[in-house]
């Protein structure tokens, strides 16, 4: 999960912002082409079963192989990884608001 301190948006050029959201990340790997597509669950901060929103990010494996992923186990490195992807991506979208992978 990556939370944030101020106002999200998910999409270049949006008007549509989340107030402090939290964004979980499910990943979808395609092996053949080497594309991660990420759907991002817009969820109001502290809440695990409301769901504002849905984006899909499309990101790749070299960008993931790129970042060492952290945690117990394959999936959880993987999953951290993707994470610090979609962190980077919001971060360029969101100038002054900070993100934090938990």
């Amino acid at each position: 999960m990556i939370t944030s301190s101020g106002d999200v948006i998910y999409e270049s050029g949006s008007i549509e912002k989340f107030t402090t959201p939290d964004t979980y990340c499910d990943p979808q790997y395609f092996q053949r082409t080497g594309d991660i597509v990420v759907n991002l669950r817009v969820v109001p901060t502290g809440s695990t079963t409301i769901t504002s929103a849905n984006f899909i990010m499309r990101i790749t494996k070299s960008q993931v192989d790129a970042k060492t992923g952290t945690g117990t186990g394959d999936t959880a490195k993987w999953q951290n990884a993707v994470e610090q992807v979609v962190k980077d991506n919001l971060v360029a979208l969101n100038s002054g608001v900070t993100f934090t992978i938990v």
